[in-house]
């Protein structure tokens, strides 16, 4: 299952083919109603927040779109302290979370 907002993008007849080939439901979250989806709009605050730091901190040297790519993959391998895993663990039970980042 997905829960998304109304962007337009996801609505491509590839994507809806492949996810009705991979058995995935698609739901849509009310309009202008961002708090319905309140887990990853909480999701994307954080990402962006790190995402904000961190071309502060390197004064715009390097892309923002490898900074973002950075983030996310830092992300996806921190312990998360409610679940005791990290997102990538619980995405495909791959333990990179002891790797260290650079």
């Amino acid at each position: 299952m997905i829960i998304t907002d109304q962007y337009p993008g996801i609505n491509s007849k590839e994507f809806k083919n492949f996810l009705e080939e991979q058995e995935v439901k698609l739901i849509f979250t009310a309009l202008n109603a961002p708090f319905s989806n309140g887990l990853n709009e909480r999701l994307n605050q954080t990402i962006v927040n790190k995402i904000r730091c961190k071309i502060n901190e390197t004064k715009g040297k390097k892309a923002w779109t490898t900074i973002a790519r950075d983030c996310v993959d830092k992300y996806n391998i921190t312990e998360h302290s409610v679940t005791g895993f990290t997102p990538k663990y619980l995405l495909d039970g791959t333990d990179t979370w002891r790797m260290a980042i650079n």
